[in-house]
C-alpha cells in the first residue's frame, strides 16, 4: 500500500537523509506491519531525536584531557600503560578484562563520568595509544 501523502511530506520534510531512507525502508519493506505508517513513523523519529539528543550531551574530550589521562595511567600504571599501547599496536584491539580495568581507571581518574563520558575518554585514549604506537 502506497505512503500517504501527508505522511510522504512529514518524511520529504526530514534533513536528514539516512533517517529518510530508514523509515522509507521500514515502511515500504516485505514484512507484515504491526503497526500503522504514522506510528511507525512516529517511533523511528523519536529514537532518532533521542540519540541526537543523547550524542549532543556527551561529554567533547580536549586533546589536553587526553594527555592528562595518559600521564595519569602511565604514572599510576606504568606497566599496564605500556601493555594497553602494545594490545593496541599488535592488536588493534584491547582484551576485554584489560579494557574494564582501564575503564575503572578513567573512573578513578574523574570519578563524577558516566558511562558514556567514560567509553568517550577510553575510545579517545585508544586514538591516542594508536598515534604514540607509530
Amino acid at each position: 500500500m502506497p505512503i500517504a501523502p501527508e505522511l510522504q511530506a512529514k518524511i520529504d520534510a526530514l534533513e536528514d537523509e539516512n533517517l529518510r531512507n530508514r523509515i522509507l525502508r521500514v515502511l515500504n519493506g516485505p514484512g507484515k506491519k504491526r503497526a500503522s505508517d504514522e506510528a511507525i513513523y512516529e517511533t523511528i523519529v523519536s529514537s532518532y531525536t533521542m540519540a541526537t539528543e543523547q550524542q549532543a550531551r556527551l561529554r567533547k574530550w580536549t586533546e589536553d584531557e587526553v594527555v592528562a589521562f595518559a600521564k595519569y595511567f602511565k604514572e599510576k600504571q606504568p606497566e599496564d600503560y605500556v601493555e594497553f599501547l602494545r594490545q593496541e599496536k599488535q592488536f588493534n584491539e584491547i582484551e576485554g578484562g584489560f579494557a574494564l580495568g582501564v575503564r575503572q581507571l578513567v573512573k578513578e581518574w574523574m570519578p563524577d563520568l558516566n558511562r558514556n563520558d567514560c567509553s568517550g575518554m577510553f575510545s579517545r585514549f585508544r586514538d591516542y595509544a594508536k598515534s604514540r604506537a607509530n
